[in-house]
């Protein structure tokens, strides 16, 4: 699939194996695959930049051993419209995921870029919820529900002058209430490695991290 965004035309592939893909009409590459020892090398042979590590973070709301209503000290409440909040929401995101390869598609981050996948990301929220502090927009948690008994941290961000109010906690124990009150099991998302905060975030909620995931970048465009 060939996503594009200005001048850049994105081949977004998830793959069990490194294959001999067709990078046709797309100037760069981003591929996913299970970590392995092999699998970075045969990247790296053909050219690939390893950009991050990913780990499948799972809540059992079974055995959760945070106190959702306890874990709030911010109330929590759930957008009905977002197109009201969508610059806000744009805002807070663009400031919080300087290396994020979800919207860093580059191998060099380059922040203009990141700012327009972002912007598709915003705009298809649907299932928002949200901290507000002093009046303003603290920070947000989009869900997906993408099976009957799970539901997914699609996105989720703090304003940086908020971030030790709490905001985060907060908006993961709404997250772990709502999954509750719609009667789902799990509460899952995928996390980079490399943002520590988050791991212990999800850690404090009991999570377990399984399905780590490669993700390796590269131009292609003069290969196309």
């Amino acid at each position: 699939m060939i996503k594009a965004w200005g001048s850049i035309r994105l081949a977004d592939i998830e793959s069990a194996q490194p294959a001999d893909w067709d990078f046709a009409g797309a100037t760069h590459a981003r591929v996913r695959l299970p970590a392995t020892a092999a699998n970075e090398i045969e990247m790296q042979r053909r050219g690939f930049f390893w950009a991050d590590r990913t780990l499948k973070a799972s809540i059992s709301l079974a055995r959760c051993p945070v106190d959702p209503a306890k874990a709030m000290r911010l109330p929590v409440e759930k957008l009905e419209k977002t197109d009201g909040h969508r610059e806000d929401l744009l805002r807070i995101a663009c400031a919080s995921f300087p290396y994020d390869r979800r919207f860093h598609v580059l191998p060099d981050c380059d922040a203009s870029i990141a700012a327009l996948v972002l912007k598709d990301w915003v705009e298809a929220l649907d299932d928002v919820l949200a901290c507000f502090l002093h009046g303003r927009l603290a920070g947000f948690l989009a869900l997906a529900r993408p099976s009957a008994d799970t539901l997914f941290v699609q996105l989720a961000a703090v304003e940086e002058a908020f971030r030790r109010t709490g905001a985060a906690m907060s908006l993961y124990a709404g997250a772990c209430r709502e999954a509750a009150v719609r009667g789902v099991k799990r509460l899952n998302g995928r996390i980079s490695t490399q943002n520590t905060a988050v791991m212990n975030l999800y850690a404090a909620f009991g999570a377990v991290f399984s399905e780590p995931e490669d993700i390796f970048l590269k131009e292609v465009g003069h290969d196309a």
